[in-house]
């Protein structure tokens, strides 16, 4: 199948690599509901399996990478979850995806069968399965592959063709034209043809010179891919790959892009690429990994904060923004950058004093103007002293 051989395309393997590495980046964390709080739970069984290890040959970022590498070369990506004596997930193990599918019964049930590495099939039922699916019919997603089947199929084939192309190492391509009135016989241009491709066959006699009789003529040709038409075209076959899986071009190799505009890029990417995969992601692990009761506490969430360490300067305003709005304390600020706390005045929140609620408005600016409010006082009196305090 084109899906088999479709991640050694170097564009889809380049794909593949870079949303793999970026979801696979972002720590995945339990969070608990806790009344009108919310705080992070580093102590359930599911936080180990999404944070630190899947299972005990790989750790959640091999497993988040590979579960990601399975859905953009399949458009679909399985996992089998194990449990314990006492109902907690305890280990996630990756299902191959090309011996992995999904059924419906007539009576409306889903199930899946798939075969493991010693041939054997089994059964599943879907409590049992994490499966994060492309677009779809909603059972199952459809690979972007399929799509871009027959540009990548163009893309192989001119591929091989060049290799063939250039391998015979000649920059000398053209006609020889014998002066002569006389018809060459066919051993007349077999030793024609052999002295003249000793002179250009592979790469250690690129560009030399035939030596040919006084009555020969050598025309050269004009390449039949120029250099600017090879390059246009092998841009078309990367910006097909990276339209179908939404990633900026940059990241994948195509360098016309402007230095200025990166920027925006990389915001659309996040927001529009990583944005959508993690939201598929959080909300089948939360269907899977807790229990009913537990789903109305517990949540995963994927801290995508992380993005920004590349950036200083964004990092730092961001903090700076959400400090002063008082959404973040010094210490959860600290906790991002994986700093100590400083300590219990570090979990403290602060707002500035130019904040005034709207509701409060007119006194506060009566009282600074030294008036009282009121129809009472709508000359605008100055506030007696024994008001005034």
């Amino acid at each position: 199948m084109a899906t088999d051989r479709a991640v050694l395309n170097s564009n889809v393997y380049t794909v593949a690599s870079v949303l793999g590495g970026d979801v696979g980046k972002f720590p995945f964390q339990v969070y608990k509901r806790q009344g009108s709080s919310i705080k992070r739970d580093s102590k359930h069984p599911v936080a180990k399996l999404v944070s630190k290890k899947a299972n005990p040959f790989m750790t959640a970022y091999t497993f988040k990478e590979t579960m990601m590498v399975n859905m953009i070369v399949w458009g679909n990506a399985y996992a089998n979850i194990e449990f314990d004596r006492d109902g907690y997930p305890k280990a996630l193990w990756p299902l191959d995806p090309a011996r992995t599918d999904v059924y419906l019964t007539l009576s409306g049930e889903v199930y899946y069968i798939t075969q493991l590495p010693n041939g054997t099939l089994r059964k599943l039922w879907p409590d049992e399965v994490l499966h994060f699916k492309a677009i779809g019919n909603g059972l199952k997603g459809i690979t972007p592959i399929e799509v871009i089947r027959e540009e990548l199929g163009v893309q192989k084939a001119q591929k091989s063709f060049l290799s063939r192309f250039y391998n015979k190492g000649t920059n000398v391509s053209g006609i020889l034209d014998v002066e002569s009135d006389v018809p060459l016989s066919p051993d007349a241009k077999e030793i024609i043809r052999t002295e003249f491709e000793k002179a250009t066959s592979g790469m250690d006699n690129a560009a030399r010179v035939a030596v040919m009789d006084k009555t020969m003529k050598y025309t050269p040709l004009g390449m039949p891919l120029k250099d600017a038409e090879f390059i246009a075209t092998t841009k078309f076959g990367i910006a097909e790959v990276a339209k179908i899986y939404k990633v900026p071009g940059y990241k994948l190799g195509i360098a016309d892009v402007k230095y200025s505009n990166m920027e925006n890029q990389s915001l659309e990417y996040v927001k529009n690429t990583l944005q959508p995969l993690v939201t598929n992601w959080e909300q089948e692990m939360d269907d899977k990994l807790f229990t009913a009761p537990e789903q109305e506490k517990y949540y995963i969430k994927a801290n995508m904060t992380s993005e920004l360490r590349g950036d200083m300067a964004t990092r730092a305003n961001y903090y700076k923004t959400m400090l002063e709005a008082g959404v973040y304390s010094i210490n959860e600020v600290r906790a991002m950058e994986e700093e100590d706390s400083i300590g219990p005045d570090g979990d403290k929140h602060f707002v500035s004093l130019n904040f005034v609620n709207l509701a409060n408005m007119d006194a506060y600016q009566n009282a600074k103007a030294g008036m009282k409010g009121g129809e009472d006082n709508q000359e605008g009196n100055t506030i007696p002293p024994d008001d005034a305090a």
